[in-house]
């Protein structure tokens, strides 16, 4: 059949928020294929389903509609309602600032920016008052942000303090000139000294709170790791991200056989080894965007991490 739709764009949540693919398999029901190729839950693809936000050949599509190769389907996913955003007097460790942007030292358990399970405590509510002029960034959800880490991931987190600097810097993520290091403990002792993973993450197709390497859909993303120590029953590695994924770090030491220590995510539960993923953004290098000079910028490791590997020399 012809049509004059096109493959969904990785920037359509970005820009206009509207999606126009082909289907490229048969059976499979359209809540689940959408929740592959939209990189959303199936909770929520229902939902736009149920709105009447999905279409196929201009009408309304039913959530057990089963998809065929070559059926077109095409749709818009709504702004929500943005949060109200309150400023809080939560103490951050701060590794730089200047009059464009900061840097801080995430601890765990912190989110990063506001949703529906999340409307208090965040990065984003610590670093309010610190935003040159926060009316400028109008009702967006996420004044500051331009990357983000998982909760229990430690480490550097950039913020931009006025609307400029954050689209300034989000390009440079969007271009990949950023470098990021970061650092975690693994489970298993690594053969290899280094290497690299890559492949195409999406949502895992049986849990939705997860992510997985996937044959078909999901977006490219790689990764090279360097050995720093191996250790009982565990290894120290650095890692070096060149995309930038939900989970990617976690998901690729995993598909080695090697999680991370303490991601009960990704790895069988054990007891007594950490509270939380060892996982830590340890280094990020960036161009200023106003002086145009590199600029690096390091957290030190937390103690938790240390005392691990100390414990396990």
């Amino acid at each position: 059949m012809s049509t004059s739709c096109s493959p969904v764009s990785d920037q359509y949540l970005r820009m206009e928020r509207k999606f126009c693919l082909v289907c490229e398999e048969d059976g499979a029901r359209i809540d689940a294929y959408l929740s592959g190729k939209l990189s959303l839950t199936r909770t929520k693809v229902k939902q736009l389903i149920e709105e009447g936000h999905v279409r196929i050949a201009g009408d309304p599509a039913r959530p057990s509609r089963k998809v065929r190769k070559g059926l077109a389907v095409e749709g818009e996913i709504p702004e929500e309602e943005p949060l109200k955003l309150v400023p809080e007097a939560i103490p951050l460790e701060v590794l730089y600032e200047d009059q464009q942007l900061i840097a801080i030292n995430k601890g765990k358990g912190m989110v990063v920016h506001p949703s529906a399970g999340h409307s208090k405590g965040t990065l984003v509510h610590a670093i309010l008052s610190r935003l040159m002029d926060p009316a400028s960034f109008g009702t967006a959800e996420r004044p500051g942000i331009v990357h983000r880490l998982d909760k229990d991931t430690t480490g550097v987190v950039l913020i931009a303090k006025d609307p400029r600097t954050q689209e300034a810097l989000s390009r440079q993520f969007q271009d990949r000139t950023v470098k990021k290091v970061y650092r975690a403990v693994v489970d298993g002792v690594m053969r290899f000294n280094e290497g690299e993973v890559e492949g195409r993450i999406g949502r895992h197709p049986q849990d939705r709170k997860r992510m997985a390497i996937l044959q078909k859909g999901g977006r490219l993303s790689h990764s090279r790791y360097r050995v720093l120590k191996r250790l009982q029953g565990h290894t120290y590695v650095e890692v070096y991200p060149t995309t930038g994924r939900t989970h990617q770090i976690r998901v690729h030491l995993a598909s080695l056989g090697h999680p991370v220590t303490g991601d009960v995510t990704y790895a069988k539960k054990r007891k007594g080894f950490a509270d939380r993923p060892l996982l830590h953004a340890f280094r990020i290098e960036f161009e200023h965007p106003v002086r145009k000079e590199p600029v690096m910028i390091e957290a030190p490791l937390p103690e938790d991490i240390e005392e691990f590997v100390r414990a396990h020399i």
